[in-house]
């Protein structure tokens, strides 16, 4: 929503810009709250009998690791996507790159369901107990610089880099592919 300009005014309280913040702060500080409760009950599993096999500590541990660093990187891509809204655009030479990187950013298709789709996919397997369908591979991290570099070579030019908006996109591009890679690892 960042990347079009669609989110709005954030003084308005129904714009989407501001539902979508208040509905990521909620589902923040539930995930937040999920996670201190999965370590908690991992601590637990110490004094637990061990009928029918011990209880794969390590492995538990390891996913509720994977989850908090997904909900990291959400979180630092959110935070690094602030800049493409709250930039001044009375800057005129960073205003520039920065209104030709989002008019490029909306041409092209930057939404993927396959993330989300994953992560639905993962929660009814926990949810539900079943297996994960078999041959699930990880979602590939969005590659929007190809995309913008096969549209416009220069505006990913290394003499962009002290842009604003320069920096918001390497971290974003750098999270989304660890998000892919720890997707990776939790489906394993």
């Amino acid at each position: 929503m960042r990347l079009h300009g669609s989110e709005g005014s954030l003084n308005d309280k129904e714009s989407p810009g501001r539902r979508l913040d208040k509905a990521r702060a909620t589902v923040f500080t539930k995930e937040l709250a999920l996670l201190a409760g999965l370590r908690q009950h991992s601590a637990f599993t110490a004094w637990e009998p061990t009928f029918g096999g011990k209880f794969p500590r390590q492995t538990y541990d390891n996913i509720i690791q994977e989850v908090q660093n997904i909900l990291n990187y959400m979180a630092l891509i959110s935070y690094a996507s602030n800049i493409l809204h709250n930039h001044d655009d009375n800057e005129t030479d960073q205003a520039t790159w920065l209104k030709d990187f989002r008019r490029l950013v909306r041409s092209v298709d930057v939404t993927s369901q396959e993330l989300t789709s994953t992560l639905a996919l993962l929660s009814a397997s926990v949810t539900n107990g079943n297996p994960l369908p078999p041959y699930l591979h990880a979602p590939e991290p969005y590659r929007l610089s190809q995309k913008l570099e096969a549209i416009d070579a220069d505006i990913l030019h290394v003499s962009h880099i002290m842009e604003p908006g320069y920096a918001a996109f390497a971290v974003m591009q750098i999270a989304s592919s660890l998000i892919s890679d720890d997707m990776g690892k939790l489906i394993k």
